[in-house]
């Protein structure tokens, strides 16, 4: 996965800043949004954000 891509244009968001922000603790679309600013403006990215907070939370939770 490229950490460089941008998912929230209006906010300028990359892939690697949502997953920071789940690494941090981060679980819900509301914490990541507010950590990040993703999703937060016009709403387009919503459902890419929060397929990345699943996949970003089962990477972290695997061993």
């Amino acid at each position: 996965m490229d950490m460089e891509k941008i998912v929230c244009n209006c906010m300028s968001v990359t892939c690697g800043r949502i997953k920071e922000a789940v690494d941090s603790g981060a679980v819900t679309l509301e914490e990541v949004q507010e950590a990040t600013g993703a999703g937060t403006v016009c709403g387009a990215c919503l459902e890419e954000v929060e397929a990345l907070i699943a996949h970003f939370k089962a990477e972290r939770d695997t061993p």
